[in-house]
């Protein structure tokens, strides 16, 4: 193994989804990385297995969801409960992390275990040019300067230690993150929401499932649930916690019980006793630290919310930082990160909390969002977004379905620009703001003279797709701003019609505000700051 940059403009600590994601999304970007992970190799043993829509909208952003597509595994949508899984089934119900919905979403949400998407999106980001991605290197010590931070790294596999200067470091690092205890930074929430017994196992279980097994398999006799996790026949029971056999011995005997068929021939391939938690950390950063993924929060299993909140994390993380580096943002707009996410992180863990305590039998407290709520609903507030109407309902109140909006905040909805091909509103957004507007020439010659400015991207596109006002909530001529990461941040819903200049100081000034940067709160017609 060579050696590692000695400088780099931002050190990602640990590679999982939301590691590997932020490395693909910093080279979109154009800027270079250094991903260090101590693990030599994903784990081959599964962990979660559900990937959301809103989360393969990533993916396809950073150019990888055919690769996904074509990993993934053909379950059938839903749960079904059996005493045991060679008994009657007793009850079903249809639940999916899909959209099924191409009116809502290009993307259909994904079922693959977590090592096979590790593995996918660590070629891909490895590929990049701007991104160094190193495993069997771990992170050994820390100082943090308000500019700066000084990482040692350490190679697992011979001991070879060397320090690495970087401007931002982020803190992938998992759920007990390293850097997060370095930083002093607590969590937040129930740690222990019980314990239960994992164990992965290899066994022909055809006669029972089928060729494409449901989802999940609630098995009541053992209280257990059963999840298909490989094509190869790999599979994962979770259960009670059994104090007789700590170390799994009789693992094998409990997969027959639970399946029952005491001539199964089972192989045991892991076996562990976890805890369910929902927890967020209290700071999302401490300087020019920022935490992400499981560093930054911890759920439990139910409604697989994990991996796809980690890749949330990203792609709000990775634009602000692109700009913080070259220029065109302060500081301020770092600040948003957690601004923005701490608030989805902490009702995401509320959600994954309620359905736990629903799949043990007790009801919530409260209302329960959707899953498609969960997933894509949520709305940014900060000092980022322009709202255009602060006494309008919640979007995202408790108990909510989705239903698409680009009031600002909110995730800019989807619409077909052409079918056939499969291009999407969503296919837009990504590299710079990008300004929406169906009709007229005054907000394409406003935002071409902005984007002369090479420190202000800025992309016009004339939206011609049928229902787009309606569902972006403006009238034929109006404008709409789109952040990056797809969110919208400033809505302009009448034409450009006013000759004097008001229109076009106002979409400078939502710019402004867009990336937090000098002179943002009032119209004007000067030429934007650069940073």
């Amino acid at each position: 193994m060579g050696a590692l940059p000695t400088m780099t403009p931002v050190l990602i600590v640990g590679g999982g989804p939301a590691g590997l994601t932020l490395s693909l999304l910093l080279s979109r970007h154009g800027v270079p990385s250094l991903l260090v992970d101590k693990r030599t190799r994903p784990s081959t043993l599964p962990r979660a297995r559900g990937i959301h829509a809103r989360a393969m909208e990533i993916a396809r952003s950073c150019g990888v969801e055919d690769a996904l597509r074509a990993v993934e595994l053909p379950i059938t949508p839903g749960v079904r409960w059996h005493s045991v899984l060679s008994a009657p089934l007793a009850r079903s119900e249809r639940f999916s992390a899909a959209v099924d919905d191409d009116d809502v979403s290009p993307c259909e949400g994904l079922a693959v275990a977590q090592d096979v998407l590790e593995e996918q999106l660590h070629a891909h980001a490895a590929g990049r040019p701007t991104a160094t991605v190193r495993q069997g290197v771990e992170l050994t010590g820390l100082e943090v300067d308000p500019d700066r931070v000084v990482a040692t790294v350490v190679e697992t596999d011979g001991g070879r230690e060397q320090r690495v200067e970087a401007r931002y470091l982020v803190a992938a690092d998992g759920v007990h993150s390293g850097v997060r205890s370095r930083l002093g930074i607590p969590m937040d929430g129930e740690p222990d929401l019980g314990a239960r017994t994992w164990i992965a196992f290899r066994a022909d279980l055809s006669p029972y499932v089928g060729r494409n097994p449901h989802g999940l398999y609630v098995l009541t006799g053992s209280s257990s649930v059963l999840l298909w996790t490989h094509p190869d026949d790999r599979w994962v029971l979770s259960g009670p916690v059994d104090p007789a056999d700590p170390d799994g011995a009789h693992a094998a005997d409990k997969v027959r019980t639970a399946i029952g068929d005491s001539r199964l021939p089972v192989e045991v391939l892991g076996h562990r006793v976890w805890t369910a938690a929902a927890q967020t950390a209290r700071r999302l950063r401490s300087g020019p630290v920022f935490l992400v993924g499981d560093a930054a929060h911890r759920v439990p299993p139910a409604g697989a919310t994990g991996v796809s909140t980690a890749m949330h994390d990203a792609h709000n993380l990775a634009w602000k930082l692109a700009a913080a580096l070259d220029g065109r943002a302060g500081d301020s707009l770092l600040e948003t990160y957690e601004a923005e996410r701490l608030p989805v992180a902490r009702r995401t863990a509320a959600e994954a909390r309620a359905m736990w305590e629903t799949f043990a039998g007790r009801p919530p407290a409260q209302p329960q969002r959707s899953m498609r709520q969960i997933d894509m609903g949520y709305r940014y507030v900060s000092a980022a977004i322009t709202d255009d109407d602060p006494t309008a309902p919640d979007p995202d109140a408790p108990g909510s379905d989705y239903t698409p909006t680009a009031r600002p905040g909110c995730r800019a909805p989807h619409l077909w620009l052409d079918a056939r091909r499969r291009q999407s509103t969503l296919d837009l957004f990504g590299a710079d703001l990008v300004l929406l507007s169906d009709t007229g020439a005054g907000w394409a010659e406003a935002a071409r003279k902005i984007s002369a400015d090479p420190a202000t991207p800025l992309r016009f596109h004339r939206v011609d797709a049928p229902g787009w006002a309606e569902r972006y909530g403006v009238r034929a001529g109006g404008a709409v701003l789109v952040r990056p990461d797809g969110h919208i941040a400033w809505r302009r819903p009448h034409p450009y019609t006013d000759r004097s200049g008001a229109e076009a100081a106002a979409l400078k000034t939502a710019i402004r505000t867009a990336l937090c940067a000098a002179g943002a709160g009032a119209d004007t017609s000067s030429g934007l700051p650069t940073a």
